[in-house]
């Protein structure tokens, strides 16, 4: 598991950044396809996995979808605002969020599909291939205890992200991604997950700046977001088999 981990990285790194000087938004679909989901689907391959169980792909209840797309909308909303706090303290280096900024612009509906599909789809899809798929299923084996493979799974997915800014927000959304993918026994609800947080973070960093100020200042939306989180991780709870449950 550390030799696939640390082969994606490296690769992401290296040639992958190569590929995304070339053009940005394909040098990133073929390094996510080729240098995150690549070596974790060859591994499963080259020393004969049982890819059921490390990449299961079951049909989530409808219970589970609802309390995926709402506890991800809510869970975003509180790391956007504990991110805002955070950037007063310990910001993001300014060369860094002004060339996110430029990648996060589009031009038009069809610009923005397409930077969904980049920024969102994409990596939600290869990422949690190799995170929450092939490292998550064996440290919960490894450990023997789902609750620890979950968090290990959640630090290494921070760590990939490089900058220590960006952990506490990683950190969480990795805890709450993993822990949908050990109840549910499927990446889908992952993968949904990681989707629409990062196309909620698009969608919110190309708003009007005063929009921006008024979601993440206003104490009473945050009580709300907190309300429906716990409201969902009760409804995801409820549609976990009790065999499965991790909380």
């Amino acid at each position: 598991m550390a030799l696939i981990a640390g082969l994606a990285l490296f690769l992401h790194l290296f040639p992958g950044r190569l590929l995304q000087l070339v053009d940005f938004r394909w040098g990133l679909i073929v390094s996510q396809a080729l240098f995150i989901a690549g070596p974790a689907l060859l591994a499963s391959r080259l020393f004969y996995l049982d890819r059921r169980a490390i990449f299961p792909l079951a049909r989530p209840s409808l219970a589970m979808l609802a309390g995926t797309v709402a506890g991800t909308m809510s869970l975003n909303h509180l790391l956007t605002v504990a991110g805002t706090w955070q950037e007063r303290i310990f910001p993001v280096p300014r060369f860094y969020r002004e060339a996110l900024q430029d990648l996060l612009r589009y031009r038009g509906a069809g610009d923005f599909l397409w930077l969904l599909l980049v920024f969102a789809v994409v990596p939600a899809i290869c990422e949690e291939i190799l995170f929450r798929g092939f490292l998550q299923a064996g440290l919960v084996r490894a450990f023997q205890r789902p609750a620890t493979g979950i968090v290990c799974t959640a630090a290494i997915f921070a760590l990939f992200h490089l900058l220590p800014q960006l952990y506490p927000g990683t950190l969480a959304l990795g805890l709450f991604v993993g822990w949908l993918a050990q109840s549910s026994r499927s990446l889908l609800p992952a993968m949904l997950a990681h989707a629409l947080n990062n196309a909620l973070s698009i969608a919110f960093d190309n708003a009007p700046e005063a929009v921006q100020l008024d979601l993440t200042g206003s104490p009473a939306l945050a009580a709300f977001a907190i309300a429906v989180f716990v409201a969902s991780v009760a409804l995801l709870r409820r549609a976990t088999p009790a065999r499965n449950r991790v909380l």
